[in-house]
């Protein structure tokens, strides 16, 4: 039980770490930001719709305006002074429901006031020196559109007679022509008590009028303030939306409610699932300590170090026995296998210069045959060696093992010419060059019987191929030929330019590398001749000759 009781404890303390680290950070950032985005929602977003809204109504105001101005029979109307006709279609009709406008004046274009309806008297001269400038504007624009929707039309608040109004204005224009000057200009206005109950069916709230004489009493938290201007910037009223609160507590009460259930919810969960957890936990270590001694106890066979003895006395009493015995059977294991290492180190290597050797006694019996190559293998193989290190360094794949003994093998053809040939002073004729140019693929057929030259053949088969495909046995050209390949032919060039042969004198190493220069692109790898000469300078043949190879 005192296991299980710590396993318990500890699984519960992991579980409710993280359930208390969600807890503090829900208190701290969510819920905080649960209030903003809902006080968001119904004050920014109401305020938003409010807007809207009120666009949306001067909207339908400005097209009922242009749908009764622009129009080919009140457009000869106004201009003939047909004032049965305006009369007729603008104060009687327009001040009747649907369109309930609470002011209705219809301008000639000289700004004689031809048709007016108001329930409210005369206006005011003040305030028809406002609406007179509005008549002005909207006279003096040139109308240019041949689309009657996109015609402006002036709109905003104006205050007249003491009461605010929502107006709109719009030219009196032929609905048949609109090219045609403007005859005058209807304006219509809704008083404000007819304009708000509009925009209430679309918010959620209650809005209302406030007169900028009047003071607010009312003190509510929630409370929204769209301020409106007339025509010339004075500030004339105020629209309010006067929110509901008890809707946004209870709302934040029923998060709160279904917040802390989830809570509860978790905290059985997490209970639950470590109570589980540490049951299940306690069974698998007591069964892996089970395994384990049943395992010790079967081991038989070959061991290094003694076995302890181990009895069942109480749980856990004897893993670090066992942990202790298994480590110094490996480290025992370790070291019997590090010896047999270097015993296999030393076999490789033995083996190794064996094969070495057998190399060079075939190297031996080429140069028997012909002396003037003596230590040219060799040779040729140290510089692919080098050539091939150089290349590997830049990130090219080259097996340097297999370039090593393909270089000491590459003429091993030359055992089937005959020394006549091979020892010729003077010029070859074109039959004896053809049995000279046999010897790299008389190479590759000696290597071919013995499986671990496959990879060496095919180097030693292409060394005398060209980069442009002007080489032999094959005429291949390109990356077609072994990178191995292109690095003896350059080593094996150089070798032979700069030792002494039956039908020439041996050239310097400058005027080797000059000769070879000119063959580089055509016989010659670029890269591979840029890694030779740099091979060269390292091993201070060069000494002070500079050599660049363009391309």
């Amino acid at each position: 039980m005192e296991l299980r009781f710590k396993i318990l404890v500890l699984t519960l303390i992991i579980a409710f770490l993280p359930t208390t680290v969600v807890a503090i950070y829900v208190m701290n950032n969510i819920i905080p930001q649960y209030e903003k985005i809902t006080y968001d929602y119904f004050v920014n977003k109401q305020q938003q719709t409010l807007e809207r809204i009120t666009q949306k109504i001067f909207d339908d105001m400005s097209n009922i305006a242009k749908e009764y101005a622009i129009w080919n029979e009140l457009y000869r109307a106004v201009l003939t002074k047909d004032e049965e006709t305006i009369n007729f279609y603008w104060t009687s009709w327009l001040s009747q429901k649907p369109y309930n406008f609470s002011l209705i004046i219809g301008f000639s274009k000289e700004g004689k006031i031809i048709s007016y309806h108001s329930p409210f008297g005369d206006i005011k001269s003040s305030d028809s020196t406002k609406i007179f400038k509005i008549f002005k504007k909207v006279i003096s624009t040139v109308y240019h559109s041949n689309d009657i929707n996109l015609i402006p039309v002036e709109r905003g608040f104006l205050k007249i007679n003491d009461k605010v109004f929502a107006f709109v204005c719009s030219p009196v224009l032929d609905d048949k022509d609109l090219t045609k000057p403007v005859a005058g200009a209807l304006f219509l206005a809704r008083d404000i008590g007819e304009f708000v109950p509009l925009i209430q069916p679309y918010m959620v709230d209650r809005i209302y009028f406030v007169d900028k004489t009047n003071v607010s009493t009312e003190e509510n938290l929630l409370k929204n303030h769209v301020e409106l201007f007339d025509i010339e910037g004075y500030k004339i009223g105020t629209l309010v939306i006067n929110y509901n609160e008890r809707t946004l507590v209870n709302i934040k009460r029923h998060f709160e409610k279904l917040l802390i259930i989830t809570f509860l919810f978790l905290v059985a969960l997490t209970l639950l699932i470590a109570f589980l957890g540490g049951v299940y936990l306690t069974r698998k270590v007591i069964q892996l300590e089970d395994y384990a001694i049943s395992l010790f106890s079967g081991i038989n066979g070959d061991v290094t170090t003694p076995k302890p003895t181990v009895k069942k006395e109480g749980r856990f009493k004897n893993v670090e026995l066992i942990l202790e015995y298994f480590s110094n059977e490996i480290k025992s294991k370790i070291s019997i296998l590090k010896q047999q290492d270097k015993l296999l180190k030393e076999l490789f290597e033995k083996e190794k210069r064996n094969f070495e050797g057998a190399i060079k006694l075939l190297i031996s019996i080429i140069e028997m045959k012909d002396p003037y190559t003596k230590g040219h293998a060799e040779r040729v193989m140290k510089y692919s060696k080098k050539i091939g290190e150089k290349l590997s360094s830049k990130g090219y794949k080259i097996d340097l093992f297999d370039l090593e003994i393909a270089a000491y093998l590459h003429d091993i053809g030359k055992i089937v010419i005959p020394e006549s040939i091979l020892n010729k002073p003077g010029k070859l004729t074109q039959e004896e060059y053809s049995i000279v140019k046999r010897h790299s693929l008389d190479g590759y057929n000696i290597l071919s019987n013995i499986e671990y030259f496959d990879n060496i053949k095919e180097i030693i088969l292409y060394h005398h191929e060209n980069v442009d495909g002007s080489g032999y046995p094959l005429g291949i050209k390109g990356d077609k030929i072994p990178l191995e390949s292109k690095i003896i032919s350059v080593a094996d060039v150089f070798d032979a330019l700069t030792t002494d042969r039956p039908y020439r004198s041996a050239f310097s190493e400058e005027k080797a590398l000059e000769i070879m220069k000119e063959d580089v692109g055509k016989k010659f790898d670029p890269e591979v001749f840029e890694a030779f000469l740099s091979v060269l300078k390292e091993e201070k043949i060069l000494n002070s000759v500079e050599m660049k190879i363009d391309g």
